[in-house]
């Protein structure tokens, strides 16, 4: 399991998505680890699943990024 909410999208070398942080209400767009989840430095934390998806879209569309399924949609 990934871990992510929503989509996913393949980002170079990896899968990012959507994810809780360790602050319950606060959500960030990362990628997972072997402990977890690394967040990507380059886009803020979110108060919200609806706003962080929105923004990993507009991210996702403006470079052409490649949605993925993640273990959710299997």
């Amino acid at each position: 399991m990934n871990g992510f909410h929503g989509k996913a999208y393949r980002y170079k070398d990896k899968v990012i998505g959507v994810c809780s942080t360790l602050r319950e209400g606060l959500y960030m767009i990362g990628h997972a680890t072997t402990g977890g989840h690394k967040r990507m430095k380059a886009l803020p934390l979110f108060g919200s699943v609806a706003e962080a998806q929105k923004a990993l879209d507009e991210f996702a569309a403006a470079r052409g990024l490649t949605e993925v399924k993640t273990d959710a949609e299997v």
